[in-house]
Parts: C-alpha cells; structure tokens; sequence
C-alpha cells in the first residue's frame, strides 16, 4: 500500500540524531567538556590568582580557559571524527578507560572471522 499525500515513506536516521551546535560538537558534548574544563581550570587559575593576590582575577582567567579548551576540544573532535561512525568517539574513550581499569568491561572487543558454511553430520 502506497502512502497517502499527508504520510511520510521513511524517516531518515539523520532527522533523530542530535545536531552539531559548535565546532562538530553537540549540546551535549559541549556540557560535558564545559564541566569537565571548569573542573579543571577553576581550582587552577583560583591557586594562580591567590598567588598573584588577585583572587577574582584568577577566578575570570579560568572562564576564558574553558572557551579556549572548547575552542581546542571542538577542533580535535572534528579530526577524530571525521570519516568515522557514529559515536565512534564515544567508543574510543570508554575503551581507552577500560584499558586503564576505570570502566568494568563491558565492550566486546575481540576479533573473529565469521564463515557461512554447511556443516554435515555424517
């Protein structure tokens, strides 16, 4: 049965995927880094400031940092996937975490060869 004039045939995989926001990453990516980077360069640039004796000084050093680590993360992201699957990323990181024994293995990651044949019992 053919579709109606109102129907649509098929639903193409790229309408169901989340969109690239900035620099090939989605809204989700970028929370992610952002958190990551803010944990990083917060207690960084704060030392940095008392240091200095410019507290808040260090404390806006450190949200200029995130943007440039965004800034960093986007371009890096956008050579690793290029030409990849998708989630391939994604992937990479929850192995290489699992090779460091910070993930339980939960990946398949053996190789095998697969055969179509018939086997006869005789």
């Amino acid at each position: 049965m053919a579709p109606g004039p109102q129907e649509v045939d098929f639903i193409p995989d790229r309408l169901n995927e989340e969109p690239i926001v900035f620099l090939s990453m989605t809204n989700s990516e970028i929370k992610v880094g952002a958190l990551l980077a803010l944990a990083v360069w917060i207690p960084l640039c704060t030392l940095l400031g008392l240091v200095v004796g410019q507290v808040f000084l260090g404390f806006a050093l450190s949200l200029g940092m995130v943007f440039v680590s965004l800034w960093f993360t986007g371009k890096r992201l956008r050579v690793i996937k290029r030409g990849k699957p998708k989630q391939y990323h994604v992937m990479a990181i929850k192995a290489r975490l699992q090779d460091c024994g910070l993930l339980p293995n939960t990946l398949i990651r053996e190789s095998r060869v697969w055969d179509i044949k018939r086997w006869r019992q005789r």
